[in-house]
């Protein structure tokens, strides 16, 4: 009698866009600069709501029963040190363990200095430090899943919120994608930015990716290959040629409706990736 074959599953959460705030800002200037209110207009300058709304993403993932957990940039509103220790905070008391989250900078993470996300590594961020970007060689491996983590941010003016992948970047990938050693097994780019273009050339040099192009014909030539961003608020399932859904954008937890939060979910199966839903709580 043949031993019954069991089919695992590995689940995957990913979250986007917090937006986190400084909940003591500075006096001397009447609270939050004009920097900072420029970057959140539309949005209440409510550190404690922004922090709860990460605090209930967090608990949803935790209840998933998510084997690794994606947040894919904007952690923070303008990458102050002040608040990436809040950031920090938030996801420590979940009580997820540091290797099982991964974590990218925004252009956010960015404005404050060109240094902002380096130094978040090396501080509050440190236990997360080695599944998240940082490092050009790192390679989180959870088995039928391997995610490459990718630093696409860059230190521009507050009016501008565009994101670029290098040149060694993107050759480091090609590498990776077509390494016999990853197949079989879903690979997953996680950036700030989606890879696909804007329609619109000038709304594509103000808020896209450069170097794009690049990950979306490495999509069209390695079946393994996914791509999980944020930047763009929304959920987003792109299909690849004829093929099925393989990039994927969450929602931002800033929008979330306060007492309610939304997480994205996924299955891997076999090496390939899809959808589970939304988890909201």
């Amino acid at each position: 009698m043949h031993a019954m074959q069991v089919n695992t599953v590995t689940r995957i959460a990913h979250v986007s866009d917090v937006h986190m705030l400084d909940p003591r800002p500075s006096r001397s200037r009447s609270g939050y600069s004009m920097s900072i209110r420029f970057l959140s207009v539309g949005r209440p300058l409510d550190p404690a709501s922004r922090a709860k709304k990460l605090a209930r993403a967090m608990a949803c993932v935790a209840r998933s029963e998510a084997q690794h957990v994606v947040i894919s940039g904007d952690l923070t509103e303008i990458g102050s040190p002040e608040e990436f220790e809040v950031f920090a905070e938030a996801i420590h008391d979940s009580g997820i363990a540091p290797d099982r989250i991964t974590l990218v900078p925004g252009n956010h993470d960015a404005y404050s200095s060109p240094n902002a996300w380096r130094a978040a590594l090396d501080g509050p961020l440190r236990p997360f430090a080695r599944t998240s970007a940082g490092a050009p060689s790192v390679v989180v491996d959870r088995g039928d899943v391997c995610f490459v983590p990718v630093d696409v941010s860059r230190h521009q003016p507050v009016t501008r919120s565009a994101g670029e992948l290098d040149d060694a970047q993107a050759e480091r990938l090609e590498r990776l994608a077509l390494d016999p050693a990853f197949r079989g097994r879903a690979l997953v780019l996680v950036a700030h930015h989606p890879p696909f273009s804007h329609s619109l050339t000038a709304y594509q040099w103000m808020n896209g990716m450069r170097g794009g192009a690049r990950i979306m014909a490495l999509l069209a030539r390695a079946q393994n290959l996914y791509a999980m961003h944020g930047h763009l608020h929304y959920v987003v399932d792109r299909v690849i040629d004829l093929g099925k859904a393989r990039i994927f954008g969450a929602p931002a937890i800033v929008d979330d409706v306060d007492g309610q939060a939304r997480v994205r979910l996924y299955d891997v199966r076999g090496g390939a990736i899809e959808s589970a839903g939304m988890m909201c709580g």
